[in-house]
């Protein structure tokens, strides 16, 4: 009976307790040349432009950013992965001003963007 009751305890308190939800978010970005830049250069330029947001943004658990790698089958040039802490973070991300640079950066060199949030 004791063992039961510890099980039943356990369930309860967990059923209860608060779970932080992590928000994932994955965009994929086809660019053009432009800008001065061949798409290669402005894929790179990205990518630090994004990294850069890691420190700058708060709520921004993880961020990894991946070039294509050039001879492997890939239909997109850039591939950012970032877990935030909720979607409030998420949210403010959106509006930030490092994200707002990346925007601006990409908007006349983006070709197609894909992309996707989930919770983990």
């Amino acid at each position: 009976m004791c063992v039961l009751h510890a099980l039943r305890a356990d369930r309860d308190a967990r059923s209860t307790a608060k779970v932080n939800v992590l928000i994932r978010h994955i965009v994929m970005w086809k660019l053009n040349e432009g800008e001065g830049r061949t798409r290669e250069q402005n894929a790179s330029v990205l990518k630090q432009k994004l990294e850069a947001c890691r420190d700058a943004v708060p709520g921004i658990v993880h961020l990894e950013v991946g070039i294509a790698t050039p001879g492997l089958d890939s239909t997109y040039d850039v591939v950012l992965v970032s877990d935030f802490t909720d979607k409030a973070a998420l949210d403010a991300y959106q509006v930030h001003p490092a994200h707002q640079d990346v925007k601006a950066f990409l908007a006349p060199i983006r070709e197609a963007r894909q992309a996707v949030d989930y919770e983990l």
